[in-house]
């Protein structure tokens, strides 16, 4: 049997703009007359560490991620808590659009390209193109589904499922962005992962050891490799 699985690479993850969240519908100028040509400016270098906006800055352009990886944040009583990790595809700042503000800080988690979608001129083109504005509607949609299961997490799921759920979620989205692997290289660091998931550095390890001993993945630094994806979601009792 063909094994259909990529070895995963060395750099960091990328995506075509044909898998990319907001998809050539709205991302290829050409599929609208050229009519976005001033509204993407495409592939815009960051690199490790930079804080591309802060929270409560104007909202005057959506983010979408070509490659690397971005997390956002609130600072709260001055110490940061994580709520989203955004890879190549996704779009950030959708979330924002009702106060016009943005509710996070935006920081890149390494060297990354990302794309920018000016807010004034999509909504022109969304009040002149019907097609764009179904997109942005089901990027939305999509976003509160996303939202929903984080708090389903949360509130129902102990620490074991959370991290179960959390490598499966990882391996999901890099599979629909066209990265069809059982290798995972992680672009946040453990602690990040622990901020998130709302548990501590040493629960996550000590998940991690159980379920290298259930045969489930292996785990050697940022690199996860995932053994049994059946088992893994029974792991983490995962539910679309």
């Amino acid at each position: 049997m063909q094994n259909i699985y990529k070895t995963i690479r060395s750099k960091s993850y990328s995506v075509s703009c044909e898998l990319c969240r907001i998809g050539p519908s709205i991302c290829i100028p050409k599929l609208l007359n050229n009519a976005l040509d001033t509204v993407v400016n495409c592939k815009h270098a960051v690199s490790k560490d930079e804080i591309i906006v802060n929270e409560g800055t104007a909202l005057d352009r959506f983010y979408i991620i070509n490659a690397g990886a971005l997390k956002t944040y609130i600072t709260v009583e001055g110490k940061e808590q994580i709520n989203g990790f955004y890879l190549p595809g996704d779009i950030i700042g959708l979330d924002s659009i009702h106060s016009l503000k943005y509710n996070c800080s935006v920081k890149a988690l390494t060297n990354s390209l990302i794309c920018e979608l000016k807010y004034d001129e999509l909504m022109t083109l969304v009040s002149q193109n019907t097609h764009v504005r179904d997109t942005l509607f089901k990027l939305m949609s999509e976003d509160i589904h996303d939202f929903k299961k984080l708090i389903l997490c949360f509130s129902q799921k102990n620490a074991e499922e959370r991290v179960g759920m959390f490598i499966y979620s990882l391996y999901s989205k890099y599979a629909r962005r066209g990265h069809v692997s059982l290798n995972i290289k992680l672009s946040m660091s453990r602690n990040d992962i622990a901020n998130y998931l709302g548990l501590t550095i040493e629960t996550i390890s000590r998940i991690l050891t159980r379920m290298q001993d259930l045969n489930i993945l292996t785990a050697r630094g940022k690199y996860i490799t995932i053994k049994n994806l059946p088992a893994l979601i029974k792991f983490a009792e995962y539910h679309k």
